[in-house]
């Protein structure tokens, strides 16, 4: 597996916000986290990728530990994390933005190496360039954030509620190039609130309830049981 994610708790203020969580994501796989609001998908992302310290657990990244590491060093290691409020620069242009994700990268034809790859996925920042980040539209601010992400050349992306604010029309493109990044060899683990749609492009899913997983399975056996059927699909 790329990610084991074993026995992980994590607590806010000594609430514990997720408990004895177990997940795992084999390299080349799109995997859905799904549940209602408060569920824990956003705080297991964030305890994965060093923003949020786990009181209990493990999380190995290719075999190796790394829950007590900072976040900048989880990067390094080739994990992106997407967060929910997409964390851009407002007032700093597209193209700064996608500088700042190629930090990692310390020559230059390195640093810019993906950005074909970028603009071949979402044509329209090429033209947004000289445009700052809080003049876009929601939909080309995610753009731009998931663009960042992958200028850091990961080999896990992970994306909290990619579709969120964005118009109808531009959530088909978001979900059209998550599975064009899977194909670029990229691994994938998304939270969606939109569970048919990830579950469409999703290879397996868990489906968290109360901080804890509940349901877990391919996709298939996921969106056909009975009970998330009822309760997240409307059947």
């Amino acid at each position: 597996m790329l990610l084991e994610v074993e026995g992980l708790t994590t607590a806010y203020g000594g609430l514990i916000a997720i408990s004895d969580i177990s997940i795992a994501v084999a390299p080349g796989e799109i995997v859905a986290v799904a549940g209602a609001n408060g569920a824990g998908k956003s705080t297991l992302l964030k305890s994965i990728a060093g923003m949020e310290r786990p009181r209990a657990g493990h999380v190995r990244f290719d075999g190796q530990g790394i829950e007590s590491l900072p976040a900048h060093e989880i990067t390094a290691r080739g994990l992106a994390y997407v967060p929910e409020n997409k964390r851009l620069f407002p007032r700093l242009s597209v193209a700064d933005n996608l500088r700042l994700g190629s930090y990692l990268h310390r020559h230059r034809a390195d640093r810019e190496a993906p950005l074909e790859q970028v603009f071949a996925l979402f044509p329209r920042l090429r033209e947004r360039l000289a445009q700052r980040a809080g003049t876009l539209s929601g939909g080309e601010q995610q753009m731009l954030a998931i663009s960042r992400a992958l200028m850091t050349r990961p080999r896990l992306l992970m994306l909290d509620e990619p579709s969120q604010g964005i118009m109808p029309k531009l959530v088909d493109e978001i979900f059209q190039a998550v599975t064009t990044i899977r194909a670029t060899g990229v691994t994938v683990l998304i939270v969606e609130q939109r569970l048919a749609e990830s579950l469409e492009i999703a290879d397996r899913a868990y489906v968290l309830q109360t901080g804890r997983v509940s349901l877990a399975g391919t996709a298939a056996e996921v969106r056909d049981n009975p009970e998330v059927r009822r309760a997240y699909l409307g059947i």
